[in-house]
């Protein structure tokens, strides 16, 4: 018997599903102090992005190192000089990231 084919479409509905579930179990996770889950939760959701090529949304930010997804307790943010200054209280990575277009509006 042949299998039934899926469209890439609902592939992509379904791989955007999981990985929104998936980085907000993270989050959930890395609040209650279980960060070794949350990094595999995130690990996975990196795995279903990369596997169907669907890009994680701008708003689950993790860090590029560990893992770590970025809540108040595993990332400190700073203002400086026109940027955002994200360090990571786990492996200390830095992440710098401007902020011009939102001073001009």
């Amino acid at each position: 018997m042949s299998r039934k084919r899926i469209s890439q479409n609902d592939i992509e509905k379904i791989a955007a599903e999981r990985i929104e579930t998936l980085m907000t179990l993270s989050k959930e996770q890395a609040s209650y102090g279980d960060i070794d889950l949350a990094r595999r939760y995130v690990d996975i959701a990196r795995r279903i992005s990369m596997r169907t090529r669907t890009r994680i949304s701008k708003e689950h930010i993790y860090c590029k190192n560990c893992l770590a997804p970025m809540t108040a307790s595993t990332f400190q943010v700073r203002l400086k000089r026109h940027k955002v200054i994200m360090r990571c209280a786990e492996c200390g990575n830095v992440k710098r990231v401007p902020y011009i277009k939102e001073q001009r509006e």
